[in-house]
């Protein structure tokens, strides 16, 4: 059986190599393009960004001012595919981050098979020329409708009120009703007993219920029994590690960076951040207060110790590895892309706004200015990372450790680069290291201070000023000198791991300007508590900057003076997202989670929800739903609560005649979204159906690969570098930003794990090592289909199970048991 279906698997995969067609273009390549490219390069823009314009057959064949972008047939050769890599820091387009690597994969097959284009340009006279496009003035911009005030809203008048008293159980079904109503359609029966309980706890708790669990609510009279068990699954420690990892998606986590080199190495203590996030989820922390910890946990008076962990969300941001041997310009631009990372991450992740789209000019379509985009960029450019101390220490020692760690980074790097430079002497090292004496005096000032008093951190300190064995010996940084070889604090480990050394990764306030003084080196200077307005940078170029700007709230959501007076602004900017922007700020949080209880959200584009995004499909209850999430104090506990009572989100999600031919894409919510679970969950629950998985929290962060891995995928380590496996395979978003959504993907090598991976083969005979005991193979197979499916065989699947069984093994049979669509779709 199992080499059957192996054999299927490899009869699919030409079917994925085709050579691309219209249908790919319009499937693939178009809707790239309209969503990222359009708003600067369209013919309907009086001026084109580049004069590229992308949006006509014949713009995209002849390229902009810097020449073509396609070589037909030579993806390699092609400045559209170099622009999409990311690989020329010169040259990366869309500006507000790199697209998924599927997509990038699918442009580069694209343009290998002649870049075939369907779309047939229509002349146009220039009387008849569309006008220039010009984006939104701030006080039209007001009036959108995702900047309006939220309010509780009536239930809405439904014509058979009979019906309607007979199915709503909250006020959300209201709203899904009346529209349906509109639209001639019924909602699908509810689903039943053993689905809900199945539904819920994949939904909550990420794991399914065993088979004793769904038998006792199944035969529980008890008219609060759902209530019961939906309170049940929100108490359990396992819900935050379930939807803690939504989150890290919004929150781009990670604990490396790309490249991972001296300047942006990786994160060891980013894990606590990730620990943090899934104990701030479980005790409900109100959203409002979730965001401000994360943004500046540090500048909230009263803010526990352990609540800093929060700042790893920028504290283990992307960040780029700047050479410094470069140029001044190219430095400076690594670091405002750096910045320009954090605006995005922060406007799309909780704004749902394309902020980004402003660095280069205003943007062209919804009321965001260039001058608000650097206002913003200005709060980051004052935001330096640093490791911080886990012990409460006073403010002198913490500074001086922070700001020394960060030094150190730059410090060893140049001193192996002067060290290691062909045909150097040490009289040349000398004459650099002479660059970096007051640099190297603070660090050498700070490590003695520490020394005594908190041997720890002088330990850690030490660790970073020890180059990666440079060609010659170099004296000690801890004795006023450059850094010696390393020895590693805390025993060595490979580059990248997880320590648990007692430190978290954080921020803290200092100004960064670029220093191009210097024929030989760019200097970074750092500049503790002095923050930094940007200048405006037209078309986000560096050599020719424009007025600065105070660093200060979005206009268009501004109420009064808006302007940071307090260090970066960091605090200042979380609140008000919370104040004069919490009516947008509390719509894009309630539609994130309800896309993640029903697969399909209210706003399909749950980052922008600009002019450009879509407009809800049900505006009302979307404005009722984010204004009583306010009123009940920013609570996601009370929100899921809300949500999983509805009788919408009860409904069975069997297909039905007539609401596929009225409504084939379920935008009406006339049934329950059918899904395929996502990797997390998928892995989780084949380690607990075999009696493997560990449910304590992993002690650090796991390699998933590893055969002793068993924690939840959740304590699994997240590289940017190099993303695991398995994550990669089944849909894990890119963690080098903020992802509204996963894209699913069906391909051949998903099968083919299924079916060869050991990771399978071990679960399947973990499952058979916990029925060994019963004696039949009816038996046996009867506790498999508890196990795995938390129900009793039929007896057909039971006399096709024991025919099998005849001559195959019961290992192969616990493999094709977990392979099943039951085990990977949501019920």
């Amino acid at each position: 059986m199992v080499k059957r279906f192996i054999g299927i698997a490899l009869a699919a995969a030409p079917l994925f190599a085709q050579t691309p067609s219209a249908e790919f273009f319009e499937k693939e390549i178009r809707p790239v393009l309209a969503d990222k490219c359009y708003g600067c390069h369209s013919s309907k823009l009086k001026s084109p960004m580049g004069g590229l314009v992308l949006d006509t057959k014949a713009g995209l064949r002849k390229g902009g001012n810097g020449g073509p972008i396609l070589v037909e047939g030579d993806a390699k050769n092609s400045r559209l595919l170099r622009a999409l890599t990311y690989n020329d820091t010169e040259l990366r387009m869309p500006p507000t981050g790199k697209l998924p690597e599927e997509k990038v994969v699918a442009f580069e097959k694209w343009i290998a098979a002649g870049a075939p284009d369907p779309r047939e340009d229509a002349p146009v006279s220039a009387s008849a020329a569309a006008p220039a496009k010009k984006g939104m003035d701030i006080e039209t911009g007001r009036k959108w409708w995702a900047f309006q005030p939220v309010n509780a809203l009536p239930a809405p008048k439904i014509k058979n009120s009979a019906f309607a008293k007979q199915w709503t159980k909250e006020k959300i079904d209201w709203f899904v009703l009346a529209k349906l109503e509109q639209n001639k359609l019924k909602p699908s029966p509810a689903a039943d007993r053993a689905t809900l309980i199945e539904r819920a706890s994949l939904d909550l708790i990420g794991l399914r219920p065993t088979y004793e669990e769904v038998q006792a609510f199944v035969a529980d009279p008890a008219p609060d029994a759902y209530e019961k068990l939906i309170d049940r699954l929100l108490a359990s420690p396992r819900y935050g590690e379930r939807w803690g990892r939504y989150w890290l998606d919004v929150a781009r986590y990670g604990e490396d960076n790309p490249t991972s080199e001296a300047t942006n190495p990786a994160y060891p203590f980013a894990w606590r951040y990730r620990d943090w996030v899934i104990e701030a989820v479980n005790k409900d922390v109100p959203y409002d207060k979730f965001v401000k910890l994360q943004l500046a946990a540090d500048q909230i008076p009263g803010t526990p110790r352990e609540d800093l962990r929060a700042l790893g969300y920028l504290g283990a941001a992307p960040i780029y590895h700047t050479d410094l041997r470069l140029s001044k310009d190219v430095i400076e631009t690594l670091f405002t892309d750096g910045w320009d990372e954090r605006v995005d991450a922060v406007s799309r992740g909780i704004m749902g706004l394309t902020v980004g789209c402003a660095r280069c000019h205003d943007h062209k379509f919804d009321p965001i200015l260039t001058k608000d985009y650097y206002a913003l960029a200005g709060v980051f450019a004052s935001t330096v990372p640093a490791p911080r101390p886990l012990a409460d220490v006073d403010k002198e020692t913490e500074q001086k450790f922070m700001f020394a760690s960060q030094r150190l980074f730059y410090l060893s790097y140049l001193a192996n680069l002067m060290n290691n430079e062909p045909g150097s002497k040490p009289e040349d090292a000398a004459k650099q290291s002479a660059k970096f004496t007051r640099e190297m005096e603070e660090v050498r000032d700070s490590m003695a201070f520490l020394k005594e008093s908190h041997p720890e951190m002088f330990d850690y300190l030490n660790s970073l000023a020890r180059a990666p064995q440079p060609k010659k010996p170099m004296p000690d940084v801890a004795a006023g000198d450059a850094p010696k070889p390393p020895i590693p604090a805390g025993g060595r480990r490979r580059p990248g791991a997880a320590s648990n050394l007692p430190f978290m990764q954080s921020v803290f306030d200092a100004g960064v300007w670029i220093d191009g003084s210097d024929p030989d080196l760019t200097l970074v200077n750092i500049k503790p508590g002095v923050p930094r307005d940007m200048n405006i940078l037209p078309h986000a170029n560096v050599a020719s900057p424009g007025p600065i700007v105070a660093r200060q709230f979005l206009s268009v959501l501004s109420k009064g003076d808006t302007t940071f007076k307090n260090g970066s602004g960091r605090l200042e900017l979380a609140d008000r997202m919370f104040s004069d922007g919490s009516a947008l700020t509390a719509r894009v949080i309630v539609n994130r989670a309800w896309g993640w209880h029903f697969g399909k959200p209210l706003v399909a584009t749950q980052s922008d929800f600009g002019v450009q995004g879509e407009r809800p499909s049900h505006p009302e209850l979307l404005d009722d739903l984010a204004a009583r999430f306010i009123a009940h104090g920013w609570s996601l506990k009370w929100l899921h609560h809300e949500i999983m009572l509805s009788a919408a989100y009860r409904q069975a999600s069997h297909p039905r005649a007539d609401g596929v031919a009225a409504d084939p894409t379920n935008h009406l919510i006339w049934r329950m979204n059918p899904r395929r679970l996502d990797v997390e969950a998928f892995r989780d629950n084949l380690l607990e159906v075999s009696g493997t998985l560990d449910d304590k929290p992993a002690p650090l962060s796991e390699d998933l690969d590893a055969a002793e891995s068993h924690h939840r995928t959740v304590y699994g380590r997240v590289s940017r570098g190099r993303l695991n496996t398995v994550l990669a395979l089944y849909d894990f978003p890119d963690p080098t930003m903020s992802a509204p959504q996963r894209d699913l993907t069906t391909s051949p090598l998903q099968q083919l794990f299924v079916m060869n991976s050991g990771f399978m083969k071990d679960r399947a005979n973990d499952l058979v090592k916990l029925v060994d005991s019963e004696t039949e193979n009816s038996a046996k197979v009867r506790a498999m289909y508890r196990r795995a499916l938390d129900r009793d065989p039929s007896p057909k699947e039971l006399d096709l199970a024991l025919s099998y069984l005849d001559k195959g093994t019961l290992a192969d049979y616990a493999q094709a048991l977990l392979a099943t669509n039951e085990v990977i779709f949501w019920p």
